[in-house]
């Protein structure tokens, strides 16, 4: 048997706006995992922006324009990623 691959939770505050954005495309006892397809779930631009906005205030971080596109919104892993690095560059600055 195949062994499954580890799945590390979400950071919880990182969860937490997903799930505030998200009412409606996922329930509360739904899954999301860092590999989550959020266009599967029914993403669209305008969820996108409230996600981003959500995602700024919880974490007083902006995503520089250049950064800014669906493809970083395609999953939580892939966002988080984008949020991580610019929490560990303002730690840095």
């Amino acid at each position: 048997m195949p062994e499954q691959p580890f799945a590390t939770a979400l950071d919880p505050r990182f969860e937490g706006a997903l799930r505030e954005c998200l009412i409606g495309l996922v329930g509360p006892d739904g899954v999301l995992q860092h590999d989550t397809d959020l266009a599967a779930l029914g993403i669209d631009s305008l969820t996108v922006v409230r996600l981003m906005v959500t995602i700024e205030d919880t974490f007083e971080v902006t995503i520089p324009d250049d950064l800014i596109g669906f493809e970083i919104f395609s999953s939580p892993g892939v966002l988080w990623d984008v949020v991580s690095g610019l929490l560990e560059e303002s730690d840095a600055g």
